[in-house]
């Protein structure tokens, strides 16, 4: 990895969160109000918010709590939706755009909420999200959407070229949008805090219970495991980039990508000062955006795009390695402590998809990078939509499964698709 050296593969978020709390295997059935299949953000917010209206839920992992996508991301709390107020209403009408657009402005102070609220240990910070412009069209870009931004509210602020690099430490960025909304977090000690809420209301929480079938049982819905079950009237795939072949289709209507990522030990005091002194978390404007931030320990946390595939691949590792080493050459020769790598599901149109393909049986996922406040914000949506309310703050459309075109293909494809989008980034377009 040129002048970098790379200490030891492992996830630093698994390396320093808190133990969670003791999640029996499933091996009994058990009967409640709605069942999970998945326990990330989308399935424990969902409880979360099922317990807060006494309503009896119960999720089941595969593996540990949080061992999947919410445990192994960049812990970027990011409000807002990828799709504009304007495409919005086009598809979905004027009013349920707004409120589309509402749900996810509000998506950050959820997650700040149940925070608070439980008092999860997560290292959470609110320095914003600082979203870098790599070039002059990306910049003006920027400028559209703060202004944009401006005229609804939204407490964000264009940022010229020389306080970019006072902010971030960096001249590599033309300037850019500080989105002050937004904060970090560490995502594993955050989904581990919303099972310990989740179960402290009422929920049950199983884990190492992998799921080998989802079936109508007369008027209920059969989650079976190898040993145990749950049954309810109502059930909940929460499975995300992780999803397979445990409902038909399910897995074909998103495409996985990689996100790596690697960490430092945490800086000196010096070197805290000069890198990325304002504290943001950071993604800049490239379709195959590089993505960073300092942890609550002073870590620098660098991350970027890669292929399918569950291990970091040595080219993907190399190159967000000399992405740091462009940003902040006063690092020096940058010792990795850490590496590791995570799932993000792509859907189509960039927005989360809420299926229900039986009645009584709901799917939700596609974050398409934002999992940590759309997650959450989206488990609230569920709850609300399994109990039958109808608070308009909480709307969001179902929609019927929207099959990837060429799914089968998706290894070449994304390869494809990773080399026209490098190709685009080169030309300065904006994400």
């Amino acid at each position: 990895m040129d002048g970098a050296r790379l200490l030891a593969q492992g996830s630093l978020w698994a390396a320093t969160a808190a133990p969670g709390p003791e999640c029996p295997a499933l091996e009994d059935e058990v009967r409640v109000d709605v069942g999970i299949v998945g326990g990330g953000f989308t399935g424990l917010s969902t409880a979360l918010h099922l317990a807060e209206r006494g309503v009896r839920a119960a999720v089941v992992e595969a593996r540990e709590i949080g061992e999947g996508a919410s445990g192994l991301n960049g812990g970027q709390v990011i409000p807002g939706l990828k799709r504009g107020r304007e495409e919005l209403a086009a598809r979905f009408g004027s009013e349920r755009a707004e409120r589309m657009v509402a749900l996810g402005d509000g998506a950050a102070e959820r997650v700040y909420d149940i925070v608070g609220r439980y008092g999860i240990d997560c290292g959470l910070e609110r320095n914003g999200w600082f979203r870098a412009a790599h070039s002059p069209i990306a910049m003006a870009y920027l400028e559209k959407v703060g202004k944009e931004m401006a005229a609804r509210g939204i407490d964000a602020a264009l940022v010229d070229r020389a306080d970019t690099m006072r902010m971030l430490g960096t001249d590599q960025y033309l300037g850019g949008l500080h989105d002050r909304r937004a904060g970090g977090l560490q995502p594993l000690a955050y989904v581990r805090g919303l099972a310990r809420a989740a179960m402290g209301l009422g929920a049950q929480v199983f884990a190492r219970s992998p799921v080998e079938r989802v079936s109508r049982d007369g008027a209920l819905w059969r989650i079976a495991g190898a040993r145990g079950a749950i049954v309810a009237p109502r059930v909940l795939l929460a499975t995300g980039a992780y999803t397979d072949r445990l409902w038909p289709g399910l897995a074909r209507t998103f495409v996985g990508v990689q996100s790596a990522q690697m960490a430092t030990a945490p800086l000196t005091d010096n070197l805290r000062a000069s890198v990325l002194p304002c504290r943001a978390v950071v993604s800049d404007t490239r379709k195959l955006a590089n993505y960073f931030r300092i942890d609550a320990e002073g870590r620098l946390v660098m991350g970027g795009r890669g292929p399918l595939g569950d291990a970091p691949s040595p080219s993907t590792l190399a190159a967000v390695a000399r992405a740091a080493e462009r940003r902040f050459p006063m690092l020096g020769r940058i010792e990795w402590q850490h590496a590791w790598c995570g799932r993000i599901e792509m859907t189509l149109d960039e927005l989360p998809r809420i299926h229900q393909p039986e009645p009584g049986l709901w799917t939700l996922l596609g974050y398409n990078g934002r999992g940590v406040a759309l997650a959450t914000a989206m488990g609230a949506v569920m709850a609300e939509r399994m109990t039958g309310g109808s608070d308009p703050a909480l709307d969001f459309p179902e929609t019927p499964f929207a099959t990837v075109p060429l799914h089968a293909f998706r290894g070449p494809a994304v390869a494809g698709a990773i080399a026209w989008y490098k190709f685009r980034d080169s030309l300065g377009f904006a994400a």
